[in-house]
C-alpha cells in the first residue's frame, strides 16, 4: 500500500496517540497506603484482576487507534492499486472493447477459436468492471462496426451483443480500429478511459511498417482531453505459423452479366501458405451445388500457388452465385471464394450513327448492327437499335445498357450532359472516332473542360505510310486485361491480324497531366488505362471509370473505312466482349465491403418493388430506399460483413431472388505473427501495452486509475472505534461493580 499525504503538517496530530498512555501512567501514581481491617473484604481475585487489566489495555489501544485514525483522516491520504482500491475507488471508467473479427480469428487449430476466446474474455472483463463503469463495443473487420456506439453501463445489453457477433470474415486493421475506439471514447464522461483490443497478433492487421499511421493514432490520442490507456491481448497464443493453410483468391470473371448459352470464364488462384509440396482438389459450384465433373486437382509447392480456369454456360435467366473452393482446413474463412452473376435474356444496346444513310451499308454503324443483331438468331444475345446522332436524347437512353457513338461528328451540350448522366448511373459508352470527328466539339464537351468524360485527348490522324513497319496491327502483348486476353495471338483467331491504314493519335489524360505545360490543376481523374495498343505503340483502346459506369475510347471507327477489323472472324466476339464488359458494371453484384448493394429496377427483377436482404450471418434486414420519386431504388447500405447476400421479395411470387457478393482481401491467409522487435516498435512509449492475460489488464487499470482518497473510510473507522470505546468503558464500569457486589454479598453470607 502506497500512501501519499496531501498535508504533512496534519501528521503532527499522530503525537496525540501518546495522550491515553500518559493519562494511564498518571493514573497509576503511587499513594500512601493506610491499612484498614475491613479492606480485606474488598480485595479482588487474581483472575478477575487479570481480566480487568486486559480490558483496560484494550481500551487504551482503542483510544490510541481512534486518535491515530482521526489524524490520518485529517491528512487525507490516498491509494492506487491493490485489492483495497476496489473498496475505495470512487471514479468510474469508460472502456472500449475492440474484438478482431477478421477471418484469421476463425482458426480452428485449438480447443476454441481466437474469436470465441475473445468473446469469453470480454464476458470475464464485464465481471471485473464496476456497475458505474461504461462499455463501448466495436467489431473490427473490413469496415469497423460500432456494435455499441454510445457508452453504456447496462452490461446485459453488452452480453447480448457479444453473443450475436457474426463469425469471423474479411480483414481488419488494428490501427484503424484503435483510432475509431479513441474517437468513440471522446463522448465518455469519466476520468479513467481504456481501450482493450482482443486480437490474434497477426502481423498483417498490425501493419508495423506503417509508422506514419501509428504516429497519427498516437497524436490523435494525445490530443484527447483525457488520453485513454490502450491494451492488447493475444487470444491466439497457440496458433502455429508452421501449419499449412490453403486459400482461394477473389474470382476473376470474364463478365458479371451474361445471357443464356453465352460462354464465360471463371478464373481462380489457389495458394498454399507454408506446408510442403502437395496436391489439392479444387471444386466448382453454382448456388452451393458442386459440379463434380468440373473438379480439378492442382499441385502446390510450399508457399506456392496455381491458377485454375472454369468455363460455364448458363441455361436460363436468373441470378447465380458461383463458388470455387478447396477442402476445409484449420482456417475455413479462406477456403472458398464466391462471385455473383446475372443472366438476362438480352442486353439492350443503342447504336448512334454519325452518318446514317438510307443505304444502311453506307452507314457508320452497319457492321456494328450486323454483328450484334444477326438475323439468323431467334434469341439474340444483344438487342441493338440504331438512331441518328441528332436523335440522341435523354429519352433515347432510357433502358439502355451500352451506347456506341459511331463516328459521331459532334455532340451538343444537352447530349453531352445526357451521356454523362447515363455513364455515371452505370451505363457503358464506346466512342469510336473516325474521319467525321469535330475535334473542337469533343474537346469542349468530352475532355476535362467538359466534365471529364473521355479518357484521352484526340491529337491527330496517323497514316500507315508514316511508319516503316509494313502492316500496322494490334499488338498482341498489349492485350493483358482479362476480357481481352482471349484475343491474344496464342488464344484468338485473327484479331491481331486486322490491318489499320489510319487511326487517331490519342493522348491519355494522365499523360497530358505529366507533360510539361499541361493543366496540372485539372479536375479530371487520372485513372485512364490503355488496354490495347497498335504496333506503333499508339493507344488503340483507352478506358476509364466514370461514376458507376465505364467509357471505352477507340482510335478507329468500327467500320471498314480505316481497317480490316470488321472482316475478321474475331470481330463479332470482340464486340460481344465489349458489350458484356460494359454492361456488367451496372449490375453491381460484386462489391467491396462498405459499398451499398443496389437492386436494378430495369433488370426485370420485381424485388426492386419491395424486398428484404439476408446477410451472410443469417440476419434479415429490410431494404433501404435510395433516391425519391421516379429515381427511387431499393438496396442495402450495411455491407460491413463480407460474403453472400440474398435479396428476396417480401410478397410471394413478386419476383426472383437476387444474389450479391461482398468480397474481401485474401491477405489474412498469411498467419505470420508480430515479431518481438515489431511489437516493441508498435508499443512505443506506452502507446500500446501488450499483455498476456485479463488479470494483467485489471491490475494495470487499478494502477492507472485516479487515486482514491481514504479519509471517508478512516472517519468511519474512528466512528466504529468510538462506539467500541464507549461499549468497552461501559463494560469495565459495570463489570467492576458486579464483581465487587458479588464479593460483598458472598462475604456477608459467610459471616
Amino acid at each position: 500500500m502506497i500512501f501519499g499525504f496531501l498535508n504533512f503538517l496534519m501528521l503532527a496530530g499522530l503525537a496525540g496517540v501518546a495522550l491515553p498512555v500518559v493519562v494511564h501512567l498518571i493514573s497509576r501514581r503511587k499513594y500512601d497506603v493506610v491499612n484498614w481491617g475491613a479492606m480485606q473484604f474488598l480485595e479482588l481475585g487474581r483472575r478477575t484482576r487479570r481480566r480487568i487489566r486486559l480490558e483496560e489495555l484494550l481500551l487504551l489501544l482503542l483510544r490510541m487507534a481512534m486518535i491515530a485514525l482521526l489524524a490520518l483522516a485529517l491528512a487525507r491520504p490516498w491509494t492506487k492499486g491493490g485489492w483495497f482500491s476496489g473498496l475505495t475507488r470512487t471514479t468510474p471508467r469508460d472502456v472500449a472493447v475492440v474484438i478482431d473479427g477478421s477471418y484469421s480469428m476463425g482458426w480452428e487449430g485449438d480447443d476454441v477459436t481466437p474469436h470465441a476466446a475473445a468473446i469469453q474474455l470480454t464476458h470475464e472483463l464485464l465481471e471485473e468492471l464496476d456497475g458505474s463503469d461504461t462499455v463501448t463495443l466495436l467489431d473490427a473487420r473490413d469496415t469497423i462496426r460500432s456494435v455499441i456506439e454510445r457508452p453504456t453501463s447496462d452490461f446485459r445489453i453488452v452480453r447480448e451483443e457479444l453473443d450475436e457477433l457474426p463469425s469471423p470474415t474479411g480483414t481488419s486493421s488494428a490501427v484503424a480500429a484503435l483510432t475509431k475506439a479513441a474517437q468513440l471514447l471522446t463522448t465518455g464522461e469519466h476520468l479513467d478511459r481504456d481501450i482493450i483490443l482482443l486480437t490474434d497478433a497477426q502481423r498483417l492487421s498490425w501493419t508495423p511498417e506503417d509508422e506514419r499511421a501509428w504516429k497519427r493514432f498516437e497524436e490523435s490520442v494525445n490530443q484527447s482531453t483525457i488520453p485513454p490507456h490502450v491494451w492488447a491481448i493475444d487470444v491466439a497464443e497457440k496458433q502455429s505459423e508452421s501449419v499449412a493453410n490453403f486459400s482461394v483468391d477473389r474470382l476473376a470473371l470474364s463478365r458479371e452479366l451474361t445471357v443464356p448459352g453465352f460462354p464465360m470464364r471463371i478464373e481462380a488462384r489457389v495458394r498454399q501458405w507454408g506446408g510442403t509440396s502437395t496436391q489439392r482438389d479444387v471444386h466448382f459450384a453454382i448456388n452451393g451445388q458442386r459440379r463434380s465433373e468440373k473438379t480439378v486437382t492442382v499441385s502446390l509447392p510450399p508457399d506456392g500457388e496455381a491458377n485454375v480456369v472454369f468455363e460455364h454456360r448458363f441455361d436460363s435467366v436468373g441470378s447465380y452465385v458461383v463458388s470455387v473452393s478447396v477442402d476445409a482446413d484449420e482456417l475455413p474463412g479462406d477456403d472458398r471464394s464466391d462471385a455473383a452473376i446475372v443472366v438476362e435474356e438480352s442486353i439492350p444496346v443503342l447504336l448512334v450513327d454519325g452518318d446514317l444513310h438510307r443505304d444502311r451499308t453506307q452507314s457508320e454503324t452497319f457492321f456494328l448492327h450486323a454483328a450484334l443483331s444477326p438475323s439468323t438468331s431467334d434469341a439474340p444475345w444483344v438487342q441493338s437499335r440504331v438512331i441518328d446522332a441528332k436523335a440522341l436524347t435523354d429519352a433515347s437512353l432510357d433502358g439502355q445498357r451500352v451506347v456506341f457513338l459511331g463516328n459521331v461528328p459532334r455532340v451538343t451540350e444537352t447530349q453531352a450532359n445526357a451521356l454523362r448522366s447515363f455513364v455515371a448511373d452505370g451505363g457503358g459508352l464506346v466512342v469510336a472516332a473516325g474521319d467525321r470527328i469535330d475535334v473542337e466539339s469533343y474537346h469542349q464537351w468530352f475532355d476535362d473542360h467538359g466534365g471529364g468524360l473521355l479518357p484521352a485527348r484526340l491529337d491527330s490522324i496517323k497514316h500507315e505510310r508514316e511508319y516503316d513497319l509494313g502492316d500496322v496491327n494490334i499488338d498482341s502483348d498489349s492485350l493483358n486485361v482479362s476480357w481481352l486476353s482471349r484475343f491474344r495471338r496464342e488464344n484468338g483467331v485473327d484479331f491481331t491480324e486486322a490491318r489499320f491504314a489510319h487511326w487517331w493519335r490519342m493522348a491519355p489524360i494522365a499523360e497530358l497531366v505529366a507533360h510539361e505545360g499541361a493543366d496540372t490543376n485539372s479536375s479530371h481523374s487520372n485513372d485512364a488505362e490503355i488496354v490495347a495498343q497498335l504496333d506503333t505503340r499508339d493507344p488503340f483502346m483507352v478506358t476509364r471509370s466514370f461514376g458507376k459506369g465505364t467509357i471505352i475510347q477507340m482510335a478507329a471507327p468500327l467500320d471498314s473505312d480505316w481497317s480490316t477489323l470488321p472482316a475478321k472472324n474475331d470481330f463479332v466476339p470482340f464486340l460481344h466482349e465489349i458489350v458484356f464488359h460494359l454492361a456488367s458494371r451496372k449490375s453491381g453484384r460484386n462489391v467491396d465491403p462498405g459499398e451499398p448493394l443496389m437492386l436494378d429496377r430495369s433488370s426485370g427483377s420485381s424485388t426492386a418493388i419491395a424486398a428484404e436482404f439476408t446477410t451472410p450471418d443469417g440476419r434479415t434486414l429490410p431494404a433501404d430506399e435510395f433516391g425519391m420519386g421516379d429515381e427511387l431504388r431499393l438496396g442495402l447500405s450495411d455491407t460491413s460483413l463480407s460474403g453472400v447476400y440474398r435479396a428476396q421479395p417480401t410478397e410471394e411470387d413478386a419476383g426472383r431472388t437476387d444474389f450479391f457478393v461482398v468480397q474481401s482481401d485474401r491477405a489474412e491467409s498469411d498467419l505470420t505473427r508480430l515479431s518481438p522487435p515489431e511489437q516493441d516498435r508498435i508499443a512505443g512509449e506506452d502507446r500500446v501495452r501488450f499483455v498476456n492475460s485479463l488479470d494483467e489488464i485489471v491490475a494495470g487499470m487499478a494502477e492507472d486509475e485516479v487515486p482514491s482518497e481514504l479519509w471517508r473510510l478512516l472517519l468511519l473507522g474512528v466512528l466504529l472505534l468510538l462506539v467500541g470505546e464507549v461499549l468497552l468503558t461501559r463494560r469495565l464500569v459495570r463489570g467492576g461493580h458486579e464483581v465487587i457486589e458479588e464479593r460483598t454479598v458472598s462475604d456477608d453470607l459467610s459471616t
